[in-house]
């Protein structure tokens, strides 16, 4: 640049300066030597020399021959006349590493004209981005290492920006509900995520299956993008239970996480199941040892009565008496055998496995609650030629027994509901592919549903104090259960409780 002109000239250079030191770039004009000719405050800061002594300096004294020699193609571009633009690191000896960006523009009219296509000078614009450039490179390394860090995670992460646009998903997010990798991508709008579950007819519960779709995935991007802090649980098709963590940040932007809390819930399940039955073991261990203690005490007596009923029914042979003498030598011995298998039960001795008619264990069983069924009507439904089972013929006497005087207990301390209801049990039986099913109705007042499950618990009752133990149907889910059936309680059609026995076929 001229040092020195005209009056009006003289105050163009001066304001030209002024604005080029004010200028937050550095600025130099380079001859086609390769001399500085002029360069503002910026570049005489950065060079750490006043401007003056850098004036007529070749610009590889000053930068020194490894820049120079990086820099110079680029001024030969120029000086050609063509404005070149590059940006990159480059080590100054004096300044260290930098990243500068680069614009070289010509500068003068060839001093032989146009022909010859050389240009007297060119300017060098120098933008210093180096700090720009650092912070960017570790928001990048901050940005890698986060997502290395959410990759090697098995929970699902995501961000959602307030724009309702995906910053950041981590694949245990897209592996847990089954979403495309290309959904991954930051930038994808929230209802691209809305409209592939929807598609998938991956709905919520309060979500109208007939409702247009971009109406759903309007409703529900407006509930993601508003929904408070804290935390939520999701039950997916599939059953698998999900939590949902969120977080919102001061911008609006949101972070969930996504934990898969399924295995954890059947765990709890497994581990409350465990206790029930640690609980259920020690009642039944209680049961046993009662029961052992009465089939004892009762054992003694009974033998008596077992010996004189034998010496009655010898007497009374020949006589009107003898039917009568014979059936209670009869129950007698069978009371034998249900003190002995009561005994057996509590000393945990292996039951008999014999081949059992059901038809006889139930024609037993009625013989046993004779008594107890007076004045209910009785509709039996077991047909003819039904296959045996595997187990203990007094056992299963038992429990039939034991299903009929409970049913019966249940009428006989039921408030009729109207003037005609009379007490009625229907006892049925019924083949099924692999099981035999025996099923004892009433219609009484029915169990309730919360105690459908409590009823076979040991010493549990709904009849008043001093008129139950809580015995009976523990007893017959324990019988049913050593003979590898079930038992369960269901609705009666009208009003009443169904007791249902399976046993496997023999």
């Amino acid at each position: 640049m001229p040092e020195a002109g005209p009056p009006g000239q003289d105050a163009d250079v001066a304001l030209l300066r002024g604005v080029l030191d004010a200028a937050p770039a550095r600025v130099c004009v380079v001859s086609r030597d390769r001399r500085y000719l002029y360069v503002n405050r910026e570049f005489a800061e950065f060079a750490q020399r006043p401007a003056e002594s850098i004036l007529g300096m070749a610009t590889r004294d000053l930068v020194g021959p490894e820049v120079a020699g990086q820099l110079d193609p680029l001024a030969d571009r120029a000086l050609a006349g063509e404005v070149v633009k590059r940006e990159g690191w480059i080590d100054y000896r004096r300044n260290g590493r930098r990243f500068i960006a680069w614009t070289f523009t010509p500068f003068g009219a060839p001093p032989g004209g146009a022909a010859e296509g050389l240009h007297e000078a060119f300017i060098l614009f120098m933008r210093d981005l180096t700090e720009e450039k650092r912070r960017e490179e570790e928001a990048e390394a901050s940005r890698q290492q986060l997502r290395a860090i959410l990759e090697g995670v098995a929970d699902g992460v995501n961000i959602v920006g307030p724009d309702a646009r995906l910053v950041l998903a981590n694949d245990g997010f897209l592996a847990m509900f089954d979403f495309p990798p290309h959904l991954g991508t930051p930038g994808t709008p929230v209802a691209d995520f809305v409209r592939n579950r929807l598609r998938r007819a991956d709905l919520r519960p309060e979500e109208d299956p007939c409702a247009p779709e971009e109406a759903l995935v309007l409703a529900r991007v407006a509930e993601i993008m508003s929904r408070p802090p804290g935390r939520q649980e999701e039950t997916r098709p599939d059953g698998r239970v999900i939590e949902l963590r969120t977080e919102r940040l001061a911008d609006g932007t949101l972070v969930n996480t996504y934990s898969d809390l399924t295995l954890r819930r059947e765990a709890e399940r497994a581990r409350r199941a465990g206790r029930e039955a640690l609980r259920r073991n020690e009642r039944l261990s209680a049961i046993a040892s009662l029961l052992a203690g009465v089939a004892h005490e009762i054992n003694n007596p009974l033998a008596v009565v077992a010996a004189q009923s034998l010496l009655l029914a010898e007497e009374a042979e020949g006589t009107e008496l003898a039917a009568r003498a014979e059936k209670v030598r009869l129950a007698a011995e069978r009371c034998g055998r249900i003190v002995a298998s009561l005994l057996a039960s509590a000393r945990q001795k292996p039951p008999k496995r014999d081949r059992v008619s059901l038809a006889q264990a139930i024609e037993t069983g009625l013989d046993l609650t004779e008594g107890a069924r007076a004045g209910v009507a009785l509709v039996r439904e077991v047909p003819a030629g039904l296959p045996p089972v595997r187990g203990d013929a007094d056992q299963l006497a038992h429990l039939v027994g034991n299903l009929l005087a409970n049913a019966c207990a249940a009428l006989a301390g039921h408030a009729p509901p109207s003037p005609d209801w009379q007490p009625r049990i229907r006892l049925s039986a019924r083949v099924g592919p692999k099981e035999l099913e025996l099923r004892v109705e009433d219609n009484g007042p029915g169990i309730p549903p919360a105690l459908r499950e409590r009823v076979f618990d040991p010493f549990f009752t709904t009849k008043p104090d001093g008129e139950g133990t809580g015995v009976g149907l523990a007893l017959c889910r324990t019988i049913a259960q050593a003979h590898g059936g079930s038992i369960a309680v269901e609705d009666t059609p009208g009003g009443g409780a169904t007791l249902v026995v399976r046993l496997p076929l023999g």
